[in-house]
């Protein structure tokens, strides 16, 4: 990939990672599957994208939901009118990428879960030191103007086990209502295939176990 393509592939990542944070707050006290450790077995459900190619493993409460009923259902959730507005503008950006967009919803806990398929690049560990250091100074640049605070959970790059794999995790507050939630974000690429994932949940998840019983 030559280096203007490159520039625009890290452009699109940083954006998505650090602008495309979902608002929703979690239901209080609600944990179940998000309570799984990663030693353990996880049960769930496949979904099969077939214009990708790629089979995801989810909780079963997960349920696909096209873009325009999902969006009729955030109107249902109670939400602050900025959050809504800028849930829909997450989901606007996302849906206009190269590639295909897929979304799912535990209504139990308010949790999404939002997969991109995106052009095929491999990703190395330079990429993802590059990718952290960016998103450290932009998260620190954008809570000067805003109530919400950002801290770096987890962050690895992994390639031993063949797909390599980008994860970093966020627990955001909001030093003004008080709410938190956590964002986990993956990049896969494998098999010539990238793939862009965004978990947002009210609890830190062991989503690891479930990420290993996808087929790319």
């Amino acid at each position: 990939m030559n280096k203007i393509k490159k520039g625009k592939y890290y452009t699109f990542l940083l954006f998505i990672l650090i602008v495309a944070q979902s608002c929703i707050q979690g239901a209080v006290e609600v944990k179940n599957w998000l309570e799984a450790s990663n030693d353990e077995e996880v049960y769930g459900t496949y979904h099969f994208l077939a214009e990708d190619g790629i089979k995801i493993f989810l909780p079963e409460v997960f349920k696909k939901y096209p873009i325009i009923e999902y969006t009729k259902l955030l109107d249902s959730l109670a939400i602050g009118k900025k959050e809504y507005q800028e849930e829909k503008k997450r989901l606007n950006f996302l849906r206009a990428l190269d590639g295909n967009f897929h979304i799912f919803f535990d209504g139990e806990t308010r949790s999404t879960y939002t997969i991109n398929a995106m052009p095929y690049m491999p990703l190395y560990k330079k990429d993802a030191q590059y990718l952290l250091g960016m998103i450290r100074l932009a998260n620190e640049k954008n809570t000067e103007n805003s109530n919400l605070e950002f801290t770096k959970i987890t962050a690895k790059y992994n390639v031993s086990s063949g797909p390599q794999i980008f994860k970093v995790v966020h627990r955001i507050d909001n030093t003004k209502t008080k709410d938190f939630s956590f964002n986990s974000t993956y990049i896969v690429s494998h098999n010539n295939k990238t793939i862009y994932i965004q978990l947002s949940s009210p609890y830190e998840a062991s989503f690891d176990p479930y990420l290993e019983k996808m087929i790319m």
